[in-house]
Order: C-alpha cells, then sequence, then structure tokens
C-alpha cells in the first residue's frame, strides 16, 4: 500500500479506553524507559565524542520529535546512538551523514516498493547480533575502567535485575538498588566529568 494510507489505520473511536487504567504501570514504565534511553544514547554518544554534550538541548529535541511523531499518529523514539557510533568510528564528521540518512529513509517510505522483502531476513538477524554483542561488551565489560566500583555494580545489578522482572520492575528494582547503594556512602560517580580520553573522572 501507499505510504499515505498508514494513516487509515489510526482511528480513535476504535480506542477500548476502559483498559487504560489498568496499563497505567506499564505507561508510566515505558515514559521512564524512553526519557531513560535517550539520556543514555546522548552518555553514549558524549563518550564516543570524549567531550560533553548539553543533555536540555539534546533531550528538548528528543521531546520535540516525540510530540510531532505522536500527533502524527507515529510511534516514539530517540536517537539512533548505533548509527551515530559507527559513523564516528568510520571517520564521518559532518552532519550530511544525517541528511543522507534522511533523505533515505523518506524515499523508503514513500516509493510504492517494499525495499525490505528483497533483503534476506539473515541480513537482519546477524546486524541485530552484531550490535547486541558489540553494546554488551562495550558496557558490561569494557566500561569497567571508566566508572567507579559502585558503579560498575550498579550496571550489572540491574542489568540481572531486568532479566529476572522485567522491563517495569526490573527498571524500578534498579533505582531502588542505586538508592541503597548512594546512601550507604559508595562514589557513584554522580560528581565526575567526562575527560579527554572519554574517562569518567571524579572531582
Amino acid at each position: 500500500p501507499s505510504w499515505y494510507h498508514t494513516w487509515d489505520f489510526l482511528k480513535i473511536d476504535k480506542v477500548v479506553w476502559s483498559v487504560l487504567p489498568s496499563q497505567t504501570l506499564t505507561a508510566l514504565a515505558m515514559i521512564s524507559v524512553v526519557a531513560l534511553s535517550s539520556s543514555l544514547d546522548i552518555a553514549a554518544i558524549e563518550i564516543e565524542l570524549k567531550r560533553p554534550l548539553d543533555y536540555n538541548h539534546e533531550l528538548q529535541n528528543v521531546g520535540l520529535s516525540n510530540i510531532i511523531s505522536g500527533l502524527t499518529g507515529g510511534y516514539t523514539g530517540s536517537y539512533i546512538f548505533s548509527q551515530t557510533i559507527f559513523s564516528l568510528r568510520m571517520g564521518i564528521r559532518s552532519r550530511l551523514m544525517g541528511y543522507v540518512i534522511a533523505f533515505v529513509s523518506l524515499v523508503a517510505v514513500v516509493i510504492p516498493v517494499n525495499i525490505l522483502s528483497y533483503i534476506p531476513n539473515y541480513f537482519f538477524g546477524s546486524l541485530l547480533i552484531m550490535i547486541c554483542l558489540d553494546l554488551m561488551f562495550e558496557w558490561l565489560i569494557d566500561v569497567r575502567t571508566q566508572v567507579t566500583s559502585a558503579e560498575y555494580l550498579i550496571m550489572i545489578s540491574t542489568f540481572a535485575l531486568l532479566l529476572i522482572f522485567g522491563v517495569e520492575f526490573g527498571i524500578i528494582s534498579g533505582i531502588v538498588f542505586y538508592i541503597i547503594i548512594q546512601r550507604m556512602g559508595y562514589d557513584v560517580g554522580n560528581n565526575g566529568k567526562l575527560n579527554e580520553d572519554g574517562i569518567i573522572a571524579n572531582c
């Protein structure tokens, strides 16, 4: 179908409003996940760039984009930090990269041909596995030298709690564990700054 038929599926009158109260916890959890993941995306790009970014400015961009997407029937989203990091590691520093990706994405949506149907599924599977392994190694192993011992313990524990309890309760449990560790007086890196080597150094 043509791209403009996407909005044919946006039917507010078909929403079963009576089930929304039962989804309150899930909705709040998803809002927290999007907000947290956006912050983590910025942190990942910041570490790769080896210089601090303006969190308020970046999060405002994400928020504005999500508002526009929501009002036009789209999904929530954030920075494609994996694409950004891959581009940086390839030596690309020009903003032209972003415009090229936006243009190609627009063309893929507008043309009346499903390009993805011509790409083998194993390509997407292998790409996802590669990204997953790279991120897991970087954020669970390689990051050990860039954070304090307490921070690393919180990271590993939160990862395990997410696997055990799921997204909603895993995040809540991770926050509770963070508060406990902080109250016990351990250094959780709140006063850290990114140095020129991309390592968080405590002040």
